[in-house]
């Protein structure tokens, strides 16, 4: 769900914590890993169930999360410090002969030594634990912002695509291809019925995005059928990587709208995918206008802009797109991602 807390960035972030924590006490004291190993492996069983804690604390006001959530890391640094003492003494007698000393408190031998450790164990767990909700909290905002702006730039895509659509359909209205406009509604009817139902936060496999944009490109050649041809090259093994849903999208339709609208030329739109080394690199090929030949076709800034935020809030420095005229008399938009597989 968008932005819930990831179980495994959880996890990653409890053992790197308290391992950092406890390379230090294993350093002071040598021979000591039978006190110390217990203490970690259950600090991190805690930490993971705080992090599912803070997972039922999100529908919650503020005011509310905050205080169940304080009352949760009480409970959770309650429960280590008693864990804590109660290893050290049963355990600490045996493993460390001679009373040597735990780094930070001696070994309880008595009550009243395990409960001044309790409560310096209370205050040092309280602390860890409040530091690993902030954390998780801090990241879990950060996430909310990246799925924010991630179904934003969605949502700016839908309206853009569907203008785009209905002016096709518009166009054979006028042309009176009645017969082929039927045809255009009802496949753009099922296009939608797929692409509105995908979540803008989950990738695909690349055979799933590419048949997407073959269904787009069938609904646009029944208006440019005597001058507008698709050829779609994609080797098999590369149709399970996956890649973010319509990245593809607004390539096709600038290749459609700037290459074959314009022109009275015959047009040939290629999408193709390769494999270079460890990444995915996808392009789409389109013939240019005579008369736009050397330059970029206006007005595609929304769609290329929309790609990169894309592929920046998903990847990071991880890409690269690039987009211009080729020899030729063409124009390549191509993008480049890691190759990943589902």
């Amino acid at each position: 769900m968008a932005g819930m807390l990831n179980g495994r960035e959880a996890l990653v972030l409890a053992v790197t914590l308290w391992t950092a924590l406890s390379i230090n006490d294993i350093l002071m004291l040598p021979g000591g890993l039978p006190i110390i190993a217990p203490g970690w492996l259950s600090s991190i069983l805690l930490a993971l169930l705080l992090a599912r804690v803070l997972q039922r604390l999100q529908n919650l006001s503020k005011v509310q999360a905050i205080g169940f959530g304080t009352l949760c890391v009480f409970a959770a640094a309650t429960t280590q410090a008693v864990f804590d003492i109660t290893v050290i003494m049963t355990v600490g007698p045996h493993a460390l002969p001679g009373g040597q000393s735990v780094p930070g408190f001696a070994i309880a031998n008595t009550w009243e030594k395990a409960l001044l450790q309790f409560r310096f164990s209370l205050i040092w767990n309280g602390i860890v634990f409040g530091f690993y909700v902030a954390a998780l909290s801090l990241l879990n905002a950060q996430r909310r912002k990246l799925d924010a702006e991630m179904r934003a730039l969605r949502y700016e895509l839908n309206p853009h695509f569907l203008f785009n659509t209905l002016n096709s359909i518009a166009g054979l209205i006028e042309e009176g291809s009645a017969g082929r406009a039927d045809r255009m509604v009802l496949s753009l009817s099922r296009f939608l019925q797929k692409t509105l139902s995908l979540d803008p936060l989950h990738d695909v496999p690349l055979a799933e995005e590419i048949a997407l944009q073959r269904d787009y490109l069938e609904i646009e050649h029944e208006r440019f059928a005597d001058r507008m041809a698709f050829d779609i090259r994609l080797p098999a093994e590369l149709e399970g990587v996956m890649v973010p849903n319509l990245i593809l999208q607004p390539l096709i339709e600038n290749a459609v709208k700037h290459g074959v609208g314009p022109s009275r030329k015959h047009v040939a739109i290629v999408l193709e995918a390769k494999r270079e080394g460890d990444h995915l690199v996808l392009s789409v090929e389109n013939d240019l206008p005579t008369e736009d030949m050397g330059r970029k076709p206006p007005g595609m800034g929304i769609g290329l802009r929309n790609i990169r935020e894309r592929l920046q809030a998903r990847f990071g420095n991880r890409w690269r797109f690039s987009s211009g005229p080729v020899d030729g008399g063409r124009y390549r938009a191509t993008i480049t991602l890691p190759l990943r597989n589902a």
